[in-house]
């Protein structure tokens, strides 16, 4: 993946939605600037990875 690493571009190679991502993210508390973009850290990329894929 080049680039950022975004909850859209996971959502795109997870099959999952965006908005499921982003509201897991916010539960881990990992979003500190309300309405900035996300850009995910390789780490909690795979976090994601592991928690959504099927």
């Amino acid at each position: 993946m080049t680039g950022p690493i975004t909850p859209k571009g996971l959502a795109a190679e997870l099959g999952v939605a965006a908005r499921t991502i982003r509201q897991w993210l916010r539960d881990q508390g990992w979003q500190s600037v309300p309405y900035t973009r996300w850009e995910l850290t390789q780490e909690q990329a795979e976090q994601v990875r592991t928690r959504f894929r099927t």
